[in-house]
């Protein structure tokens, strides 16, 4: 059965199939370190679900610990347990190993079965050739999608942004609880104001009040003298039509009434 699998070329196909399937599963772990990237360096990141949910675990780390959280250490769990496609990357990368290991296993194994089996030399050619090339596409996408320095970038990328955000919280934090202090103090300020201006408008009223009651005393004064004037013209009047002997007997009468 092998060596039919190996006359038919089954064996080329199935190594470069599976030495493809690694380079495939290379491409999407470096695909998606480009968008975590891409994600993490954006400033609008309110429709992000890995930032979303980053930013959620670091707030409630923070609170459990009392705000004493490695960021290193944090960032590294979070990578480690982030999932893509429900796997980890750490998962599809050894994924991507497995099968390149898979592929070179099975061209040695259809290697050593041509020794043995003193096979054509062109079997073993075939089969050295698509290893050999396997073998150099699965390591010329390993450095073109340079994953290490992705890795890395991105864990960089994620240490400074929680640094600025707990710097940010922190400073909002302090921001809201100066603003509810100062929320607390206007009341008595306002207070303060309202009696001041209360005392002030009292003061102008009691003012105003003395100014009209000098004002009506004087209207009132000048009332009584204008009519004291008045009542005296009547009463030289009615002397003047009086006679003399009249005129006398009423200048007595008075005079006795005032010295009684």
């Amino acid at each position: 059965m092998i060596r039919a699998i190996i006359e038919t070329n089954a064996l080329l196909y199935a190594i470069a199939a599976v030495g493809m399937l690694g380079i495939l599963c290379q491409f999407i772990i470096s695909r998606r370190y480009g968008q975590l990237i891409r994600e993490a360096s954006d400033m609008q990141m309110e429709k992000k679900d890995f930032m979303k949910q980053l930013r959620y675990r670091y707030s409630t780390n923070r609170k459990r610990s009392n705000e004493n959280v490695n960021i290193s250490v944090f960032v590294r769990r979070y990578l480690m347990d982030y999932r893509y496609m429900r796997m980890n990357l750490h998962q599809w990368k050894r994924l991507a190993a497995g099968l390149f290991l898979v592929s070179m296993v099975s061209a040695g194994a259809g290697i050593t079965y041509c020794f043995r089996a003193e096979l054509p030399a062109v079997y073993l050619q075939n089969i050295l050739w698509t290893a050999a090339g396997a073998a150099v596409c699965t390591g010329l996408t390993w450095l073109w999608t340079d994953m290490p320095y992705k890795a890395s970038y991105l864990h960089t990328e994620l240490e400074d942004y929680l640094h600025c955000f707990g710097a940010g919280k922190d400073y909002q934090e302090a921001e809201a609880a100066e603003t509810e202090k100062t929320r607390f103090r206007a009341p008595a300020v306002i207070g303060m104001r309202k009696k001041d201006a209360a005392s002030a408008e009292t003061k102008a009223q009691r003012d105003k009040r003395e100014l009209k009651a000098n004002l009506a005393k004087i209207k009132e004064g000048s009332r009584e003298a204008a009519a004291d004037s008045e009542q005296r013209e009547r009463s030289r009047e009615l002397l003047r039509q009086m006679d003399s002997q009249e005129q006398e007997r009423i200048i007595r009468d008075v005079l006795a009434e005032f010295l009684a």
